[in-house]
């Protein structure tokens, strides 16, 4: 049904972030907590219309935009990422010296481009998307304006970002030119009646997975990853680590959709994404086993994961793709939220050796990250260890045998690095006097449901499941 209604989304979205922008400017306070309330506010709403229209079908922009129940499942696990981000973002800003209210409207712009990318089916307007929420990233990396490994950071990632960028129109541009058109449908139809297997054609697809490789973070496209995750403040950090993901897997699941069984040409571009996931496997793990300071370790850790994420898109399994991401948002968003629980004003404890004994000095925070850890590594009970039986169960039902013992040797690897933390919290003695600002409730409450997210899923996932089948069953058979 093509009616307006389809933006109100997105709508309420972008009107939040232009309100606390005005209000910004004219009200000026110092403390600048309402912005954070006000920005909740319309992430709520947001949520609240997404559920509305569940099983609606709406569409606007002559089917451009389009709100099936993937994009709205999608959307509404962004909108839950950003509000978590901005709960655990609040003490953050006021005891790290970068309390801009700007910081709100930007995540907010953010979110807006990361709808606009799950919601379409033109490449066009995902690029265009793409670009409203680089610009509001390159801002956000760069928010501790005093600190030069923030400016750096900011700078990579607009370099590495702009270079991503010209991948992705390069790829756009010979991709028209083959099929005469933007629309994914139409593109994926090309493929699957193209039977001279088109140089052009293939070299824009592969343009545009590079594009979108360096923004999940594929080895060998994942160069920026740990200096902007180390850089960046650790409420920005935990958003990049989700928010890309879930839109550059959003965008490949449609633009995959029917592709691999259907196309004559299809064993080629499967046995690239092949090479390039065991790459961000192994790669990604091994050189997270070097790292000491605990971003850089998460976010080697957030590359290693976009190669199991991969396992799942070339295994057509979809649905164990969405709920791994889901259970992703939970684990990770929780493990930088205790991060940020260990720090106190102007200092951030990051470096393993900050870590000793922890967890008998501040019990609740050394208890919840060792769980978020467990379910990284992919222990049981956590929704870690079941979002990677799914995917590497649907994988070995595919044939990509070599694939999943290639991907459980490297998730194996991993346990070392994320054991490690652990034992520095529980098994050295502290050598320095760590002291922290404790009283946060705002983020306790991101803990607790960061927690509560990752047992229940690892548990009882069956009522998450029967969402995500059904929301996957609705994208469009073309």
């Amino acid at each position: 049904m093509n009616t307006f209604a389809a933006l109100y989304p997105l709508l309420s979205i972008v009107v939040g972030a232009l309100v606390v922008l005005l209000l910004e400017v004219f009200l000026k306070r110092k403390n600048r907590d309402y912005l954070a309330f006000i920005s909740i506010l319309f992430l709520l709403n947001a949520g609240r219309e997404c559920i509305r229209v569940w099983n609606q079908g709406y569409t606007y922009f002559d089917g451009n935009l389009q709100l099936d129940n993937l994009a709205l499942l999608l959307c509404l696990i962004l909108t839950l990422a950003t509000l978590l981000v901005i709960l655990i973002s609040m003490k953050y800003l006021r005891l790290q010296n970068v309390n801009f209210g700007e910081y709100y409207a930007l995540l907010l712009f953010a979110l807006s481009g990361m709808i606009i990318m799950v919601s379409s089916t033109d490449l066009l307007i995902i690029f265009l998307g793409l670009e409203v929420l680089s610009m509001s990233s390159y801002a956000l990396a760069g928010l501790k304006i005093e600190d030069v490994r923030s400016t750096e950071a900011a700078v990579k990632y607009f370099l590495l970002g702009s270079f991503a960028s010209a991948f992705l129109v390069f790829g756009l541009a010979f991709l028209y030119g083959a099929a005469h058109s933007l629309d994914i449908p139409a593109i994926v139809n090309f493929f699957r009646a193209d039977t001279s297997l088109s140089l052009m054609a293939l070299a824009g697809l592969g343009f545009v997975i590079i594009g979108f490789g360096f923004k999940i973070a594929w080895v060998p496209f994942h160069m920026w990853t740990p200096d902007v995750y180390e850089g960046s403040p650790t409420p920005v950090t935990a958003f990049f680590s989700v928010g890309p993901k879930v839109v550059g897997f959003a965008v490949l699941i449609r633009l995959f959709q029917l592709y691999w069984s259907e196309s004559l040409n299809s064993q080629i571009v499967s046995s690239s994404l092949w090479v390039i996931a065991v790459l961000t496997m192994v790669a990604g793990n091994l050189l997270a086993l070097r790292q000491r300071n605990v971003k850089r370790i998460l976010a080697y850790s957030s590359i290693a994961h976009a190669g199991y994420l991969l396992v799942a898109l070339l295994a057509e399994d979809n649905s164990g793709l969405v709920f791994y991401l889901f259970v992703y948002l939970f684990m990770n968003i929780g493990a930088f939220t205790a991060v940020i629980a260990l720090s106190k004003k102007g200092t951030e404890y990051l470096d393993l050796e900050n870590y000793k004994g922890i967890g008998f000095r501040y019990p609740w925070i050394g208890a919840t990250l060792s769980v978020f850890l467990f379910s990284l590594a992919g222990f049981p009970p956590t929704g870690g260890f079941l979002a990677k039986f799914y995917i590497f169960a649907s994988a070995v039902h595919e044939g990509f045998i070599w694939l999943v013992i290639i991907g459980v040797l490297a998730s194996l690897i991993s346990v070392y690095y994320y054991l490690r933390i652990v034992v520095y919290m529980y098994m050295h003695t502290a050598t320095n006097d760590i002291e922290i600002d404790a009283y946060n409730p705002a983020l306790f409450l991101v803990l607790f449901l960061c927690l509560y997210g990752v047992l229940q899923m690892g548990i009882f996932p069956g009522n998450v499941l029967i969402i995500i089948k059904q929301a996957v069953a609705s994208l469009p058979i073309f």
